[in-house]
């Protein structure tokens, strides 16, 4: 091939792979956030959660996602990480939950635990989770990264006198 016309096709492949990822077209971020924690498997050394996890889809376009992968950590210290290979698809300008299993190690649940002994009473939980989604139409997935609070049982009325 004639450098000219090799110059030119690469001129125009580059223009198409930069118009499909430029400017024209920005997908808005989608927002992952927490929905309920099950334990479904306990060990000495692990344990095994379900874990339910609402994901929002902020644009026009339907989300297809084909699993993803996620990390989380619970009060700033890291707590367990969790896969999925369930499909689902997310309406455009909707939500679906996605249930994923997340693995902890007997470490992670004692740094919880010294950490629930250090908090205020009353004093919620914050939590961060981020990770990948896997989703057609999207080279590289879709990252995620988010947070939360939630509150533990309500402490007993007079607690800590």
């Amino acid at each position: 091939m004639k450098k000219p016309v090799r110059n030119t096709l690469l001129l125009v492949v580059l223009s198409t792979a930069i118009g499909c990822v430029g400017p024209g077209y920005s997908h808005d971020p989608v927002r992952v956030t927490v929905s309920d924690i099950r334990v479904v498997e306990a060990t000495l050394l692990e344990q095994l959660y379900q874990v339910t996890l609402r994901v929002q889809n902020r644009d026009e376009r339907a989300l297809e996602i084909r699993g993803g992968s996620f990390d989380l950590a619970i009060n700033g210290v890291d707590f367990g990480s969790g896969v999925t290979d369930q499909d689902v698809t997310v309406p455009a300008y909707s939500d679906a939950k996605l249930d994923v299993r997340m693995v902890s190690t007997a470490f992670g649940m004692l740094r919880l635990i010294q950490g629930l002994q250090a908090r205020t009473t009353g004093e919620p939980l914050r939590y961060e989770i981020s990770g990948r989604l896997s989703v057609d139409g999207h080279l590289g997935g879709v990252s995620f990264s988010d947070g939360g609070e939630f509150s533990m049982a309500q402490d007993a009325p007079g607690g800590g006198r």
